[in-house]
């Protein structure tokens, strides 16, 4: 056996003398493939041929991490030729490869860049899909800058959907990292997009003060980048139309002609140029104070501009403002040949906002199919609505899906850690057998302490949810804590109120000072408040009657709040049957509804039942209270625990209220 032992690393060792100079062989010619493939010297029919080359020596070479940078190598030169189909191709071959060998940063990179392939293709789901597991992998790697281009390509399809809200969210993220980031054109240039991104999403939901707010800080941040004079347009045009937008037409007026004050940019841009004479014709139409010839000439230059341009967009706007001005002027043919070019583009380019402005205006001047005109608006309106809806749901399903995709891959990963972790015990128990029997004994000796320590501790176990009420140490121990609370906690809380009281209308440096030092105080108190908790934790349900406890705690909260209350608690309920621990949770449950009566719900009369259903305790808790919109009303802290603590016990809840109807609260508990 000893023999047989030491030949083997001695054959070992041997082989792997013989195999290195193969192997280093393979391995250079794999980087020297690799290498042809980035060279842009070759063409990219070459570089292809030469990155698959450098992929089928690495599946020789047998490494996960060389295969993948080899994989890399081939999804560089897809990118070069912009070869979509082949760059997703290639990067599942990644990602899966990745998640084998647990390579978060290939993983992370992968998802990156099929997002990016699923974005250029216009599949928005798919690219959310993939943006979103890289967004995570990203912030868990540190890796700022990746993550911060995903979060700024995530809020554009989130605001291109119409998700506002998550696309907020994402931009706001996205400015939070760039604060953290060096001041480089780059930065500056993505600082001013999510501004801006932010400035658009509010001056669509209405918000046109917020509007300003974020094109204005867009104003200040573009400066010192090498295209200000640009971005600074942009956005000065975009202020000048939230005023517009929020019926300021008199302010718009004006910030239109400072812009076009700068005579060099109908030649610097001309497309910015053209769509800010039509703005500016369009606010002085709104206003109903101007010069019909200046409004025309107004409109007629912007045209000239965006024909010669082929910019649809605009075009498709400056037609929209002019045939509200010719419709207002009388001009009914002209205004319906330039609402139906805008409808039109409008419709080829999905742009909603101006698919209601025509949908309006022809109804407006065709009045024998005003009806018709008027449901297709009503149904696109239902339509976007419902699309709005759909797109939230689905981004925040996304998201969802994601979070428990790493989780099952995080629960693989413990479960092949477990394993591999018993495969090298039951390989040590069997190289150093000899070690094990020179233990046996004291292991069995081991085992037997064990056993009896096992044995005393389930018998204290039982001796505990066996013991009865103990009055006489739960009266002691409340007076405890309540002398405690009362000649401690109280004293020191209400110390603390008055000097924050004192120091409310101060904003001094001294008493910002001071309220941080008495904020300190206030979480000792918590901290002490946290103890008493405990206190009142610790074996104090455990050792009385459920049953009665239970309703000794609604007697004396209801009592305390001056509520009237009926309880039914079934008496062949087998309390021994549950845990300790799920009794605490029980108690502390109805603790927290009462609590939650008294404070919100301005209730005459609480229900409690108590009853066993199978294998099922069943508990009901009912109030006559106001109620409340369960859709419209955040959910607060009270019922936060209420749900943390039914979960913890693996329980179902379910809550009924309607406003002035009370609310039900029903918890199924598993004995």
């Amino acid at each position: 056996m000893r023999y047989s032992i030491f030949f083997i690393p001695f054959f070992s060792v041997f082989f792997c003398f013989g195999q290195e100079s193969s192997s280093n062989s393979t391995l250079d010619s794999i980087l020297i493939f690799r290498n042809n493939s980035k060279n842009i010297d070759f063409t990219f029919e070459e570089r292809i041929v030469y990155a698959k080359k450098a992929i089928d020596f690495s599946s020789f070479y047998a490494q996960d991490s060389t295969e993948i940078k080899s994989y890399k190598a081939l999804s560089s030169v897809y990118l070069n030729q912009w070869d979509i189909e082949a760059l997703k191709s290639v990067n599942f071959k990644i990602l899966k490869l990745a998640d084998k060998s647990r390579d978060t940063i290939a993983s992370a990179n992968a998802n990156y860049i099929l997002g990016f392939a699923y974005h250029d293709e216009l599949r928005l789901d798919s690219a959310y899909f993939y943006y979103s597991k890289a967004v995570k992998q990203f912030k868990t790697l540190e890796n700022t800058k990746s993550y911060l281009d995903v979060l700024i390509n995530m809020s554009d399809i989130q605001h291109s959907e119409r998700d506002y809200i998550g696309a907020e969210i994402n931009a706001v993220s996205a400015l939070k990292t760039l604060k953290n980031l060096p001041k480089t054109d780059e930065n500056i240039e993505l600082q001013w997009s999510r501004y801006n991104l932010i400035g658009i999403i509010s001056g669509e939901l209405k918000n046109f003060e917020k509007a300003l707010e974020y094109h204005e800080l867009a104003f200040i941040a573009i400066k010192g980048h090498p295209n200000e004079y640009f971005y600074r347009v942009y956005s000065k045009n975009n202020i000048a139309s939230i005023y517009r937008r929020s019926g300021d037409y008199k302010q718009a007026v004006k910030l239109f002609n400072e812009i076009l004050e700068d005579k060099s940019l109908k030649t610097r841009d001309s497309s910015s140029y053209a769509n800010i004479t039509a703005n500016l014709g369009y606010s002085l139409f709104l206003s109903g104070n101007y010069n019909k010839e200046t409004i025309s000439a107004l409109f007629k230059e912007s045209f000239e501009l965006t024909n010669v341009l082929n910019d649809k967009i605009a075009i498709m706007a400056t037609s929209a403002y002019y045939s509200e001005f010719l419709q207002k002027e009388n001009q009914k043919d002209s205004a319906k040949k330039y609402a139906n070019l805008a409808y039109k583009i409008a419709k080829n380019t999905n742009t909603n906002d101006f698919i209601f402005q025509t949908l309006k205006i022809k109804s407006e001047l065709e009045k024998d199919s005003s009806s018709i005109f008027l449901n297709e608006y009503i149904k696109f309106n239902d339509s976007l609505i419902t699309a709005e809806r759909s797109i939230r749901n689905k981004f925040a399903r996304i998201d969802y899906e994601t979070d428990v995709i790493i989780q099952e891959k995080e629960a693989i990963s413990k479960q092949n850690l477990w394993l591999l972790i018993i495969s090298i015990g039951l390989l040590l128990s069997i190289v150093f057998l000899y070690v094990i029997k020179t233990q046996r004994e004291k292991n069995k000796e081991l085992q037997l302490a064990q056993q009896q320590q096992e044995a005393n501790e389930e018998i204290y176990n039982l001796m505990l949810s066996q013991q009865d009420k103990m009055d006489e140490a739960r009266a002691l121990e409340k007076k405890r804590i309540s002398q405690e609370i009362h000649d401690g906690i109280l004293g020191r809380l209400f110390g603390t109120r008055l000097s924050l009281d004192s120091l409310n209308m101060l904003n001094t440096e001294e008493a910002i000072v001071s309220r941080e030092n008495y904020i300190k105080d206030l979480m000792e108190i918590e901290k002490d408040i946290r103890k008493v908790s405990h206190d009142l934790n610790t074996d104090f349900i455990s050792h009385a009657s459920f049953s009665d406890m239970i309703s000794t705690l609604v007697e004396t909260q209801c009592t305390a709040y001056n509520l009237n209350y009926k309880t039914k608690i079934a008496p062949e309920i087998k309390w021994d049957n549950l845990t300790n621990k799920t009794k605490i949770h029980i108690y502390r449950i109805v603790q927290e509804s009462l609590q939650n009566i008294y404070k919100h719900a301005k209730a005459k009369l609480v229900n409690l039942t108590l009853q066993q259903e199978d294998n099922l305790i069943s508990l009901c808790i009912i109030d006559d209270g106001v109620g409340y919109d369960k859709s419209k009303q955040k959910e607060g802290i009270g019922l936060k625990n209420i749900k943390s603590r039914v979960e913890a016990i693996s329980g179902i809840l379910e809550i009924a209220s309607q406003i002035n109807e009370g609310t039900t609260i029903k918890i199924k508990i598993p004995i």
